[in-house]
């Protein structure tokens, strides 16, 4: 036998339905002419706008397991315009603080979109004041010295004292960004020169991945 949820919608303002629930409750009679009602047919549909915040709050993974679940999809094609505000709307919940650590081997590899170095800037835009060391971990062998120097210059002209710290490390193929006093973060699907070229995932990591990445990166000497 399935269930069936009713969504009642009061037809004047102010309404107070707890009578409703305490007759309800009392199993007594009650009148639903003042109310609108409605079958929900799809409780993920009712509830979009609240399971929405709960994911870019919690990340899916909450909801399955402690384990790095990819969440949003970036598909391909997606403008600039779109995956700047998708990207903040994460990295505002890592809480940003003064020390942001970034994992991804082709950070600074060879542009395949014109406007990577513009694109790199305006991620970090609204944190630079806040960020005082950014240490960036890249592989070894994807490396391009013009690409490396103009994000390093764009960066540093907004903010001087910017201390940015290169490490170089063949053994880390995820992408993570790590901030929050090194208790939160995120994962992305792909490098930040591959979003919108091809179909990539971003979700937040739990604390206790956090901490396992932060500990390899230590013992790898990238920290």
């Amino acid at each position: 036998m399935s269930n069936i949820i009713w969504i009642l919608t009061p037809k004047k303002e102010n309404l107070d339905y707890s009578d409703l629930i305490v007759k309800i409750s009392k199993k007594q009679d009650i009148n639903l002419a003042d109310y609108d009602i409605g079958q929900v047919n799809s409780v993920v549909y009712s509830f979009k706008d609240e399971i929405v915040e709960y994911l870019l709050e919690h990340g899916f993974s909450s909801l399955i397991s402690s384990g790095l679940i990819l969440e949003q999809i970036v598909a391909k094609g997606t403008p600039v315009n779109k995956i700047i505000p998708l990207i903040q709307s994460y990295l505002d919940r890592v809480n940003i603080d003064k020390e942001l650590i970034i994992v991804d081997p082709y950070f600074f590899a060879k542009q395949r979109t014109p406007g990577y170095v513009n694109f790199i800037d305006q991620v970090l835009d609204k944190y630079i004041p806040t960020i005082e060391d950014l240490i960036i971990v890249t592989n070894s062998y994807a490396i391009d010295a013009t690409v490396k120097s103009a994000i390093i210059s764009t960066l540093k002209g907004k903010k001087p004292s910017l201390n940015i710290i290169h490490k170089q490390n063949d053994d880390f193929h995820d992408r993570f960004w790590i901030s929050g006093a090194r208790e939160k973060g995120l994962v992305m699907g792909t490098s930040m020169n591959g979003l919108g070229n091809k179909i990539a995932l971003i979700d937040r990591l739990n604390t206790s991945d956090v901490r396992d990445i932060i500990t390899e990166l230590k013992n790898n000497g990238l920290l």
